[in-house]
């Protein structure tokens, strides 16, 4: 295995799907990994197409789409290092429902659907570990849902970027992303967003950078939200612990 392979698996072994599996589980998937790289703007793979396999971003951020009723792309989430995908067409061995592009200069890792299938029919408990995968990306799922169902520009943009910081955590509060398509995400205009951008920062909950918005008060953008706005993990606060997960052996028998 190279050097930069290695690499690229440490960085996704701190978060995310792959940093939860478990040590055997790490250890087999490692071996069918194989190291991509995309230029700004690049498809890694477009609605339609069939399944090759999962991929793992492991540096830059990849934009997911998909075609709205009049044909053109709808981007609906900005997904950073850490984050897997392509589980879903790959294990039903369906066409892609999604399109991904590099938003920017972008390192993923692939694991091919030849070799992955090849894994699964002999270690078929990995299919456990994909599951929670696609459990997981569908949560992500529902929380833009309920985040675009939001009445409020000021709380659908702020439930929006508390969104994007815990998918993507960075210990200075920064979302790497443009106006423009931060807009696009919460289905704003551009003159509105600016408005409400604007309003955040005079409330101290954000800073601007050029293609940048650091949180600068956690607190005060969960405010914004509102009581009941669907805040889930939000409202948890920086020291939640979840519960363990349950193994089979903590199911209660059948009667």
């Amino acid at each position: 295995m190279s050097s930069e392979i290695e690499q690229a698996i440490e960085l996704v072994s701190h978060q995310g799907w792959y940093s939860e599996c478990g040590p055997a589980t790490r250890a087999l998937l490692t071996t069918i990994m194989k190291l991509r790289r995309y230029a700004p703007g690049e498809a890694i793979y477009l609605v339609g197409d069939w399944a090759d396999g999962v991929y793992g971003l492991t540096s830059g951020g990849i934009d997911i789409s998909i075609p709205r009723a009049d044909g053109l792309d709808f981007t609906f989430h900005r997904a950073e290092s850490g984050f897997w995908i392509g589980d879903l067409a790959m294990i039903s061995k369906s066409r892609r429902l999604v399109s991904i592009y590099a938003a920017e200069e972008v390192t993923m890792l692939h694991m091919r659907a030849t070799d992955l299938s090849v894994l699964l029919h002999k270690h078929p408990s990995l299919f456990h570990d994909f599951y929670r995968l696609s459990y997981q990306n569908f949560a992500v799922t529902f929380q833009l849902l309920s985040n675009i169902s939001m009445a409020s520009s000021e709380g659908r943009v702020a439930l929006r970027l508390l969104l994007q910081l815990e998918n993507a955590p960075d210990p200075r509060g920064r979302i790497r992303i443009s106006q423009s398509k931060l807009a696009e995400i919460v289905a704003l205009s551009a003159p509105t967003l600016q408005r409400v951008l604007r309003r955040l920062k005079d409330l101290g909950c954000i800073e601007q950078r050029y293609g940048e918005i650091h949180i600068t008060n956690r607190a005060a953008l969960l405010k914004v939200c509102g009581e009941g706005a669907g805040l889930g993990s939000f409202t948890r606060g920086p020291d939640y612990i979840p519960p363990p997960q349950p193994t089979t052996l903590d199911l209660p028998p059948r009667v």
